[in-house]
């Protein structure tokens, strides 16, 4: 038994969507989460400069004294996870594993499409982890470095269609069966992704195997929490606007987010 939160961070809000699938799997456990909004989108960072706001936000939510952490952004997994987790105690758990694990058990014609930010594709992370546990699996990787600032702006579904389409066309003359959602923002515009690729293709979300994991871990190191805990949310940007669509994301109308300052800015 283990009471102490479990900690998650991204470069925004995006990684709520981890934390909800963490939530439904474990609705015991108190949780602190963090979204770097200050320093968002981290995807047309330097490594340098990933490994070190990443770090920041770690530094916070060990503060906060938590036993495992999340990294709920792809970008930070790609960039920075293998440096911190060398760094601290608490073992960190990525989304890029558990999405490569569900993609390599998803695809039926061993082609698979990954999309995320200019970092995680670069890294070619994903495709690693993948032919890891399948080497036969062709995959084919594309930067779509519009998509995350577009959830963070909230826009319509017309337009959001119109920047999907746009981000995703060198993907029309590709086969693959699986497309893996790379970036914790792209499951809010889920509907829009798969407007855009047709309904046959089927879309991974990392979060599912993400919070699947979590639950292994913690029951195999005997830190289950005995009582249920509450939810911490922070933010290094405006915390009104974290608030509201957090509020909406997460369907919690008692939410509030705080402000927090990590660091010096870059």
């Amino acid at each position: 038994m283990d009471n102490r939160p479990i900690g998650l961070l991204d470069s925004g809000l995006g990684g709520l969507t981890v934390l909800k699938k963490v939530m439904k799997k474990l609705p015991n456990e108190a949780t602190v989460f963090i979204g770097d909004q200050a320093h968002m989108p981290y995807g047309d960072k330097t490594t340098e400069e990933v490994i070190e706001l990443t770090r920041r936000s770690v530094n916070f939510l060990l503060s906060k004294n938590v036993k495992v952490i999340i990294f709920a952004c792809n970008t930070a997994t790609a960039a920075a996870m293998e440096v911190i987790q060398k760094e601290i105690t608490p073992q960190i758990i990525g989304v890029i594993q558990s999405g490569s694990l569900a993609a390599a058990r998803t695809t039926k014609n061993n082609k698979v499409a990954v999309i995320g930010t200019h970092v995680t594709i670069e890294s070619h992370a994903y495709s690693r982890e993948i032919k890891f546990r399948n080497p036969d699996i062709e995959v084919t990787e594309l930067a779509t470095p519009q998509l995350a600032p577009l959830v963070e702006a909230q826009r319509d579904y017309a337009y959001n269609i119109d920047v999907v389409r746009d981000s995703l066309d060198s993907l029309k003359e590709k086969e693959f069966d699986t497309m893996v959602l790379g970036c914790t923002h792209y499951p809010i515009i889920e509907k829009e992704i798969s407007k855009v690729v047709g309904s046959t293709i089927k879309l991974v979300d990392p979060a599912d195997q993400v919070a699947q994991y979590t639950e292994n871990v913690l029951k195999r190191d005997g830190m289950l929490a005995g009582k249920k805990g509450k939810r911490e949310y922070y933010t290094t940007g405006d915390c009104q606007k974290f608030t509201e669509i957090a509020r909406k994301w997460l369907d919690d109308p008692e939410l509030v987010a705080t402000h927090v300052e990590t660091g010096e800015d870059l």
